[in-house]
């Protein structure tokens, strides 16, 4: 035995050499891999890692060397001579918790110093297969193949098709539409009646039912124009932008709380409604629209509002914002992943038609979009934030400089001074200054409006200037991850209410995660006075501070911002005492401001890929870029200072872009014709229905990008045509041929959305309010209703308004919009669903808003008429826009002479099919 192991005791000898890895009795490399690695990997790998499999898991195969090196999605498995770098011996080691193999149990710690010296020894492999790693790509990934499918093919225009019936086509539209029902030997239904077109046409546009007084001027209107006459007037009705305001937001999963535990509201969340509703009236063009939303805020010439006192084009942003937010969720890195998720879902399915979302965990199976593109997106939405801000226009923002400088001087010449003293805070262990404002700048913060435009003054952020709380203004800090469990802040103001905090219109806001998730409020004394606040969701969390005065006769004044592990604040030596007298009242009105939730570029980086989405599991950075397949090259965007966005908005507006273009003009030909050209139109993807008319398709998005992207023109050029006044009702050899109509031989009938059954419920009884715009009504809730976050009920009624102007509050949905297939706002909804179940029918027969209107569509009645045979008259023209049968006016007279009333006749005349259905 040699001297090194004399003093070793016998036992402790042979334990030590079965510890020792089995190469010092290994003869060589080829001997040690057949003998003590492929077996393990044959037994326990192959079954999932292997060439026999079509798709092997994580596209890594282990039965080949090539394979082993060139790895799967998390890349090579094995580095020789670098054990610690192979990720083979990282998952058999179970030292990872998210990377742990075989599944199925630990191998033993003598097979894993078996690998480890494998490794080092430079892991021989004499394996050799056919192993081409490009061959297993899904077709879907090849980007030039791609490019030739229709869908992302440049749009191709050519005359419109000869026709036999030349009379009957009224414009190129109708000519497309001919031409493929006379190859099929099919002729278009006869034209609708002009009380059924009517009805159509103003509830297609507005979402209202015609007046009897419309109804009767456009029956007595004998002039060629006639229905031009119609379409331009409901084009000019600010019930239009209602109406297709309604429809976007269909596609931006509109909401107006958060979801989740607490459905907490979204701030400012009816402004972008407001703001949609009046793009649709202006007939803003469409690539404008589209620019707005995704880079709204950094446009050099931002669109401001007809009035002139606000800019329009940053509240577009909002759309970013909509998503459900999980209220305390514990892995703020998984939640952002999944709100980019969303917002990339959201994207490219209401702007491109695409599922680009689908590559968030590999290479889409079907379009080409591979994981990178998702990425390349990814980085530009983890670079954008959105924060709350003032959004005056330059003319408003001068009339406020104005007032507030008159003010000034007023309050100088008066001798009005306010100091808060010289002060030191005597800071901790454990305590960090995050912010002391010196009154040389704001340094990092952003300021909007004029409470805060002057700097800090005498080193306090005060949102007062110079001696008036009628200014308003937003100060947001640069994004950190929260170190503490303690804020301090050092302030004064007006006193906040804390249970009503996120409403309060006075605080300095904590935002974690994009979650507004603590509020400091003052107490409403003169000093300055510590506000504290212990964090439970925003410790160790990406967020900002933001300090807010919304008030037009409060104000808030910050002096200072600590964060600590201790639960008390910080000493403050007093070295000069402050002077805070209360603001003086003036006579000169500062104008005002308004404000919105807008999008802000804030640390712009790339990201690394997630190896099959998880977080936990990165791969190579993916600098941002475009969609390969529908851009010139593989175009990066962004940049050290910028997300990305502004090329994302030229990009998706840009008339070369086909694929927007069409995807917009289907869904307006959707809306109109109860289908679209492609039928489904949020997949212009490889799995989505091939268009049925794609020369109508093209001809349309090349004529809607020629007229000046104008969404009016669009209504006009389809309403307008032959193939939208067709009737109804279709032949019997149509059907046969054609039973989804998808060629169009007849005009579809159609079930009217929730919101329109509600607003005709309200526009018959008299009840409609038609005022625009404003805050959200809060919803009916009844007692049947219970969850997290219930709020207080707002009127059976809503007021009036029409639904539109219903706040769509997730966890609190009203239930007659719920049962006629309104969208849960989660993602984009291109298509509602239309169903017929018994709960409608219910929904209309005890519903107390359905019952209320009955009631006071009757008592309307009463008043206007005392003969009831002219009161069912009026009723079945308000209803269905057409006078009574002799039938029906027996029928109903009947029904009420025999005990029932004329708010039951109302309530049958509501439940009826007809009311609800539009031929």
């Amino acid at each position: 035995m040699p001297r090194l192991f004399s003093s070793i005791p016998v036992i402790r000898l042979f334990l030590l050499i079965g510890a020792l890895p089995s190469t010092i009795i290994s003869a060589t490399p080829e001997e040690f891999f057949e003998k003590k690695i492929r077996p393990v990997l044959a037994e326990n790998c192959y079954a999932c890692h292997s060439e026999k499999l079509k798709e092997p898991k994580a596209n890594l195969r282990l039965d080949s060397r090539e394979g082993m090196h060139t790895g799967g999605d998390s890349g090579p498995v094995v580095v020789p001579q670098d054990a610690d770098a192979s990720l083979i011996l990282k998952a058999i080691s179970y030292t990872d918790l998210h990377l742990r193999m075989p599944p199925t149990g630990k191998l033993s710690d003598e097979t894993i110093a078996d690998f480890r010296e494998w490794i080092r020894m430079g892991a021989y492999d004499p394996r050799e297969s056919n192993f081409t790693p490009s061959a297993r790509k899904p077709l879907g990934l090849d980007i030039e193949r791609g490019r030739k499918f229709w869908s992302f093919q440049p749009l191709t225009v050519s005359p419109a098709p000869a026709v036999q019936n030349a009379a009957w086509a009224k414009s190129d539209i109708d000519r497309y539409i001919l031409a493929k029902l006379e190859a099929k030997g099919l002729s278009p239904a006869p034209e609708a009646d002009r009380r059924a077109w009517i009805r159509r046409i103003t509830f297609d546009l507005t979402g209202l039912p015609p007046t009897p007084q419309e109804v009767r001027n456009f029956l007595a209107d004998n002039s060629a124009d006639a229905h031009e006459k119609v379409v331009d007037r409901l084009l000019a009705s600010p019930h239009y932008g209602e109406r297709y305001g309604r429809h976007w937001l269909d596609l931006v999963r509109f909401a107006e709380t958060n979801g989740h535990e607490y459905d907490n509201n979204k701030l400012d969340a009816w402004r972008y409604r407001d703001y949609v509703v009046r793009a649709f009236n202006e007939d803003i063009p469409f690539n404008t629209f589209v620019k707005e939303h995704i880079a709204g805020d950094l446009l050099p010439q931002k669109r401001i509002s007809q009035d002139g006192t606000f800019l329009e084009s940053p509240l577009a942003t909002n759309f970013f914002w909509f998503g459900e937010v999980l209220n305390s969720a514990t892995d703020s890195e998984k939640t952002k992943a999944d709100t980019v998720d969303n917002q990339i879902d959201v994207l490219s399915k209401a702007f491109l038609g695409l599922t680009v979302a689908c590559s968030r965990c590999h290479d889409h199976k079907f379009d080409p979009v591979p994981t990178k593109d998702y990425y390349g997106l990814a980085g530009v939405m983890h670079s954008t934030s959105m924060r709350e801000a003032v959004i005056d226009s330059p003319s408003r923002e001068k009339e406020i400089r104005k007032a507030h400088e008159q003010i000034a001087k007023q309050n100088l010449d008066s001798g009005f001074r306010q100091h808060p003293g010289k002060k030191k805070i005597v800071l901790r262990s454990g305590d960090q200054l995050f912010e002391d404002f010196n009154g040389s700048g704001w340094g990092d913060w952003i300021a909007t409006g004029e409470a805060f435009a002057n700097g800090p003054q005498f080193g306090v952020a005060n949102s007062a200037g110079y001696g008036t709380d009628q200014l308003v203004g937003s100060l947001t800090s640069k994004k950190f991850r929260m170190p503490k469990r303690y804020v301090h802040v050092l302030m004064t103001g007006t006193k906040g209410n804390p249970r009503l905090a996120e409403n309060e219109p006075v605080r300095v806001t904590l935002v974690a995660d994009d979650y507004r998730s603590v509020y400091f409020l003052a107490k409403g004394n003169q000093d300055f006075e510590w506000v504290s606040n212990y964090l439970v969701f925003a410790y160790e969390r990406m967020g900002y501070f933001e300090i807010v005065d919304r008030s037009r006769n409060g104000y808030v004044a910050v002096d200072a911002i600590v964060l600590s592990d201790h639960k008390t604040p910080p000493e403050v030596i007093t070295e000069e005492p402050a002077s805070w007298p209360a603001l003086p009242v003036s006579s000169i009105q500062v104008p005002e401001s308004s404000f919105g939730m807008i999008a802000m570029d804030e640390s712009p980086r790339n990201i690394k890929l997630h190896i099959r989405g998880s977080h936990q599991n990165l791969g190579e950075e993916v600098p941002r870029h475009l969609l390969q397949v529908i851009s010139k090259d593989h175009e990066m965007i962004g940049g050290p200072e910028a997300s990305g966005r502004t090329e994302l908005a030229e990009w998706l507006s840009s008339a070369d872009n086909a694929l927007v273009a069409r995807v917009f003009v289907n869904r307006i030909w959707k809306h109109h014709f109860g289908q679209g050209i492609v039928r489904t139109t949020d997949n212009f993807g490889l799995t989505g229905e091939p268009p049925t008319h794609k020369e109508l398709l093209d001809y349309l998005a090349d004529r809607f990008i020629r007229n000046g992207w104008s969404i009016k023109k669009l209504h006009r050029d389809m309403v307008l045509s032959a193939t939208y006044r067709m009737s109804s009702k279709s032949s019997e050899e149509a059907v046969k041929q054609d039973p989804r109509n998808t060629m169009l031989h007849h005009y579809p009938v159609q079930r009217l959305e929730a919101e329109s059954i509600r607003d005709s419920m309200l526009s018959v009884s008299g009840r409609l309010n038609s005022a625009i715009g404003g805050p959200s009504i809060v919803p009916y809730i009844s007692r049947y209703q219970e969850g997290r976050g219930k709020p207080a009920s707002g009127p059976v009624d809503g007021d009036g308004r029409r639904s539109l102007y219903v706040q769509v509050r997730r966890n609190f949905l009203t239930p007659m919009f719920l049962a006629f297939d309104f969208p849960l706002p989660t993602s984009t909804t291109g298509n509602r669903s239309v169903s017929t179940v018994p709960s409608q029918a219910l929904m209309m027969l005890n519903n107390e808003f359905v019952l209320e209107q009955s009631a006071l569509w009757a008592k309307k009645v009463k008043k206007e008429s005392s003969d009831p045979e002219k009161q069912v008259q009026q009723m079945f023209e308000e209803a269905y826009s057409r006078p009574p049968s002799p039938d029906e006016i027996k029928e109903s007279l009947a029904f009420v002479n025999q005990g029932r009333s004329l708010e039951d006749l109302a309530h049958v005349l509501m439940n009826s099919a007809e009311f609800i259905y539009v031929q």
